[in-house]
């Protein structure tokens, strides 16, 4: 019982965090642009969470190695708050940033939810109790963004960040008050994110390859996710060419405060679209879609290339949508390509990781995966600045099908180790 209990715990934490969090992803645009942002400095003012976030993970990972799960827990919870009350009530862009940076190095909540888990749970129901940490990533990212964009219309950052900081406010009481302190001594710790686990990772065949399509689809994915907001304004949501500073579309009228609310609005529901159909994918059909025999996956390979391919179409279509009605049916494949290949590789990495490499490996995946949120944005918006809108979207389909012709060598890869089977150190 006492087991069960802290799983939910769990779950309402990485819940709750992620709702946090997606209140914000779809919005840093519009209020990066309301503060005189270019295109270019939006990408960095996505970017810099996951940077802050990719320093932190390592330092984060060892204290809750040695001083406990919940301690670390409950610090971040306070870094989290501090950085939302910041985010609420910044009026100008390096508050703006501030606030991204000390809720980056506080954003160690996720890895050490996942380390509770691991400590609790034997190791033929791990499967299971990390799955309510995607059930609440699906969670979070369904209803964060949709909430982000009513309040973001009807208040403004100050309403988001507020929200967002009460949530916060709530997981740190629940964690103070509900969870027990999981770690035992001896018991494997938080994946380490070295550079020397990274680099024996990159040597493994199957797990090397997935670390790679890892990083080549969160690279173009984040382009997207970067830039969006600063596309939706500038294409359905302005009668003429909008203000932007660094070099594209200069003109003298910044948009009012109507578009801006309009765009929190828009921006909101095609991020809860997002959201909405890739809980479902990663929630049923992926399991169906992979087969194999318990315990061991099956096709985790060919359906992330099938997630790829999804990813690429929806990608290289997003530019040529000619209203925002029809960015629904894009948004929607970009939604099931990204709901298929993120569980498949992760996947494959811990079916083909040796034993005593298991940390090392989730953890360069990890990395990796952050490397492709920290790099995408400011990819993206520095395309955006100084090739226009459709730059960025071209850029990052060319990304995602490279990663398909790589994942058709995975494939590959996978039938000669034998699926599901690790391999030896």
């Amino acid at each position: 019982m006492a087991r069960v209990a802290s799983l939910r715990v769990v779950f309402g934490i990485v819940a709750l965090d992620l709702i946090g969090f997606g209140l914000l992803i779809p919005q840093l645009g519009v209020y990066g642009v309301k503060y005189g942002a270019s295109p270019f400095t939006v990408g960095l003012l996505v970017s810099v969470y996951s940077l802050m976030q990719l320093v932190a993970a390592p330092v984060l990972g060892r204290w809750s190695d040695r001083f406990g799960r919940r301690r670390v827990l409950l610090l971040s919870q306070v870094g989290s708050l501090l950085g939302y009350v910041l985010f609420a009530f910044a009026h100008a862009l390096p508050l703006l940033f501030l606030s991204r940076v000390i809720d980056g190095l506080s954003g160690g909540n996720i890895s050490t939810a996942q380390a509770v888990v691991a400590d609790i749970t034997p190791p033929h129901e791990r499967a299971r109790g990390m799955g309510l940490i995607g059930a609440g990533f699906g969670l979070g990212f369904v209803l964060g963004p949709a909430l982000g964009g009513f309040l973001g219309a009807w208040g403004g950052n100050l309403a988001i960040g507020l929200f967002a900081a009460a949530l916060t406010a709530i997981n740190l009481a629940c964690t103070w008050r509900f969870l027990p302190e999981t770690r035992v001594p001896g018991a494997p710790g938080v994946p380490e994110r070295s550079a020397k686990g990274a680099a024996l990772a990159l040597r493994l065949p199957v797990v090397g390859r997935c670390l790679l399509l890892v990083l080549l689809f969160n690279t173009a994915f984040a382009q997207m996710e970067g830039t969006f907001s600063v596309y939706l304004l500038t294409r359905f949501l302005s009668s003429g060419p909008v203000a932007l500073a660094g070099g594209w579309l200069l003109h003298p009228v910044m948009p009012d405060a109507a578009v801006l609310r309009e765009a929190s609005l828009r921006a909101g529901w095609l991020f809860a679209l997002v959201g909405v159909l890739s809980a479902l994918v990663q929630g049923g059909l992926v399991r169906r879609l992979v087969g194999g025999k318990k315990g061991q996956g099956g096709r985790e390979a060919p359906v992330a290339v099938v997630g790829f391919g999804l990813t690429a179409a929806g990608l290289g279509l997003l530019p040529m949508a000619t209203s925002y009605v029809g960015l629904f049916p894009i948004m929607g494949l970009l939604a099931v390509g990204s709901a298929l290949v993120n569980p498949c590789l992760s996947a494959l990495v811990s079916l083909h990781a040796p034993e005593d490499r298991q940390g090392a490996s989730l953890g360069a995946y990890q990395a990796f995966g952050s490397l492709g949120r920290i790099l995408g944005p400011a990819l993206g918006g520095l395309l955006f600045t100084r090739l226009g809108p459709a730059a960025p979207y071209g850029t990052a389909a060319a990304l995602v099908a490279v990663g398909g012709v790589v994942g058709l060598t995975l494939m590959a890869q996978v039938r000669m180790t034998g699926a599901g089977q690790r391999q030896s150190s």
